[in-house]
């Protein structure tokens, strides 16, 4: 194990934190295995975990670990495949080896020697080898040296705070400061509403102070209006006072909460050394690769960079497969034999940008392009180069690989990549250049909780715009516009952009007069639109709340917050806006003819049978929807597993998608929402069918996208066909 991360204890007990979660899913699971009379999907999740553990301590080199996940693995590989039944030896081994892994984690209390670890490995492989019954080692309680005299370990000065605790605490103070500001806005109302009063009571005192004719008790009714007017004056300055001190001591509350869900890039990239070593020595070709970090120090709030970590791990990986050269190939270019991997992370104000670079080969151009074609996604005769060209390595499952090696074909793509960082608020760039090497680069917000918005009014509704997609913005009175082919669009320091109205696209009530625009990234390229609004409000930190359950996910929304005045301020996703709106530089299956139904918009086909793709793993379950469907009148395809059902996403849309969530290769709630980010697909309904029945379950299905949410254990095949009918209108 390095030494840097051997002497970061945040980093140790975040690494723990993690293990010991699979692990307890893990043997959660394996107590589950035995009475399981269809353990098949069981225990595809219990080898995901497994492999999830090995991976991380490969990178590390927690060597003890890797050999015992390794071979769990191997043997969960033989019950998954039928070689083996799940017998109860099978499974004490299994708990054992789980145990052993717990115990060899760095700070283990327990820790177990050398000699346990051999003997749970020679165990592990007498089983694979199909021993039986196989002999269960067992493993010496060691007594804990740091107790006290109650024999419990003994306590530091710090405390493990699970980070879902933080996060509650940031929404608990983020609707805590939207009361305060409430109360700000009322108190300055009064504030207000009072002068006005006070200011007419006093003129009714002084005319009543000229007037000898009116009684005593009038005059006096009028000083003491006055003298309460002043008093509700000073009380209501005081209110707001007050409220304001409230408002900054809840912010500095607020930044100390978000501290403690910080984390530095370090957490992730600590272990990406050893990955690169590995990486480099793969394959039949080895090659010499020296990684580069900077910016470790950067911090994030651990609900993104957790989110990113196996986003960063992939482009890492892609970098040394895809990108590096072998020490000859090099040589003869005229280039060091050592090539460079580079992952450098900056703070750019609410932002954190990432860059994952090589200076390796670069990518082939014409070999893309030539994929790209073959595969339908650009036309035949395409000279498409550059930014539009390199956007097409982003649709999903594509790959130039036509082979499968240990490092590639076995994981996620670049659409799987794309679908967490944009599911962040977040965007992707690449660039590259031939011969020269190639650049991933990843714009992060910082928080979630907390987004610096632009504030923009479009009608009589006010819209909040995530400064991350921001480039810039401009007044439109004396902004150059022209039109091209009948579209709008607007130069800017020599760079022309379409200008699309926002109102228009989101129906915004109200008198419109755009006097202003906005000026973002599309979709994740280097081409610019602009959006039209009506005026600028300024910039504000914002405490952004999904929508909920209830809501799910809306098309081109992100989350939401209360203003001061109690409206509802929806926060935009500016570049899904934008692919909706616009046809990118990547040619895309033409949509089918559409038309409104109570469940959405969904394509007719013709001879108006609705067509139906049915995304499942299983084949028993995946041939009973087929039949059940057919059996309705639907016309239904089948794809094998989410990768599998995201590769149907090149092809004409279909009017309905049913989808399991726990497969191979890719979920379904990713699955869903690759859906939700495919132009022509966007609007097709999907109809999430699992045995995950918790309710955080069906809330990220619903979030993700999900248009109903049926449970396997509660199967019936009316509710099914009743779903389907409802969603698709026939």
């Amino acid at each position: 194990m390095s030494k840097s991360w051997a002497d970061d204890p945040e980093l140790v007990a975040t690494f723990r934190a993690e293990v010991d979660e699979r692990l307890g899913t893990l043997c959660e699971g394996l107590l589950r295995l035995e009475h399981d009379p269809s353990p098949r999907q069981l225990v595809a999740s219990l080898f995901r975990d497994a492999h999830t553990v090995k991976g991380t301590a490969r990178m590390l080199s927690l060597d003890s670990v890797v050999e015992v996940a390794h071979r769990v693995e191997d043997l969960l590989g033989a019950i998954r495949s039928g070689r083996m039944t799940p017998r109860r030896d099978l499974v004490d081994l299994l708990l054992v080896s789980a145990e052993s892994i717990s115990r060899s984690l760095p700070g283990a209390e327990r820790p177990v020697d050398a000699d346990e670890v051999a003997a749970v490995v020679a165990a592990l492989d007498s089983a694979c080898a199909g021993e039986d019954p196989v002999t269960v080692p067992r493993l010496r309680v060691t007594d804990v040296e740091d107790a006290d005299e109650s024999g419990r370990p003994r306590g530091g000065d710090s405390v493990r705070v699970p980070t879902r605790r933080v996060h509650e605490l940031l929404e608990v103070v983020g609707e805590a400061e939207l009361d305060v500001r409430r109360i700000t806005t009322h108190s300055r109302e009064l504030t207000g509403l009072t002068r006005r009063q006070l200011h007419s009571a006093r003129a009714l005192r002084d005319a009543a102070a000229a007037d000898d004719a009116l009684p005593t008790s009038v005059t006096d009714a009028l000083h003491a209006l006055v003298s309460l007017g002043d008093q509700l004056v000073a009380a209501s300055r005081e209110l707001a006072a007050r409220a304001e001190d409230a408002d900054g001591r809840l912010a500095r509350v607020r930044d100390g909460a978000m501290g403690l869900a910080m984390v530095p890039v370090r957490r992730v990239v600590a272990g990406f050394p050893h990955l690169v070593r590995e990486l480099s020595a793969a394959g039949d070709q080895p090659r010499e690769v020296q990684l580069v970090l900077s910016g470790q120090d950067v911090e994030l709030d651990t609900r993104v960079l957790d989110a990113v970590a196996d986003s960063l791990q992939h482009l890492v990986t892609n970098a040394v497969d895809h990108g590096c050269e072998t020490p000859a190939e090099r040589v003869a270019s005229g280039k060091p034999a050592r090539a460079t991997v580079t992952v450098a992370a900056r703070a750019a104000g609410s932002t954190v940008v990432i860059e994952v670079s090589d200076d390796g080969r670069g990518i082939d151009e014409e070999s893309l392009r030539a994929v790209a074609v073959s595969r339908g996604l650009l036309p035949e005769g395409s000279t498409a180069t550059g930014t539009p060209l390199l956007q097409v390595m982003f649709s999903p499952g594509f790959s130039t690989r036509s082979e499968v090696t240990q490092t590639s074909g076995r994981g996620v793509g670049l659409d799987v990549v794309r679908t967490v960082v944009e599911d962040l608020s977040g965007a992707i760039d690449v660039a590259s250049k031939s011969g020269l090497g190639t650049t991933f680069t990843l714009t992060l917000p910082v928080t979630l909780g907390v987004l610096r918005c632009l504030i923009a009014r479009v009608g009589t509704e006010r819209y909040a715009v995530p400064v991350a997609g921001v480039i810039e913005t401009l007044g439109l009175a004396g902004a150059e516009r022209h039109e091209v082919a009948g579209v709008p669009v607007l130069a800017r320091q020599g760079v022309t952009m379409p200008l699309v109205d926002l109102g228009q696209i989101l129906e915004a009530p109200g008198d419109r007069d755009p006097r202003s625009a906005i000026v973002v990234h599309y979709s994740g390229s280097d081409e610019l639109l602009a959006l039209a609004v009506d005026a600028l409000e300024g910039e504000a930190e914002l405490v952004v709340k999904e929508l909920g359950g209830f809501l799910g996910r809306l098309p081109t929304v992100t989350g939401a917050t209360i203003d001061g005045d109690g409206s509802v301020v929806l926060v935009l996703d500016v570049r899904e806006l934008a692919v909706r709106q616009l046809a990118g530089g990547v040619a895309h299956a033409p949509a089918a003819p559409r038309r409104r139904t109570s469940g959405g918009t969904v394509p007719l086909h013709p001879g108006g049978r609705a067509r139906v793709l049915v995304v499942e793993d299983s084949v028993g379950v995946r041939e009973l929807q087929r039949v059940i469907l057919e059996g309705a009148g639907y016309e239904v395809v089948t794809a094998v597993d989410g990768m599998d059902g995201a590769a149907r996403l090149t092809e004409a849309p279909v009017d309905l998608v049913v989808s399991d969530v726990e497969m191979p290769r890719m979920d379904g709630f990713t699955l869903t929402r690759t859906i939700r980010r495919t132009r022509g697909w966007e609007d097709v309904p999907v109809v999430i069918m699992t045995s995950r029945g918790d309710e955080a379950d069906q809330r990220a299905g619903l979030d993700a996208g999900a248009s109903a949410y049926l449970l396997k254990s509660e199967f019936d095949q009316a509710e099914l066909i009743d779903t389907v009918r409802r969603l698709v209108g026939r």
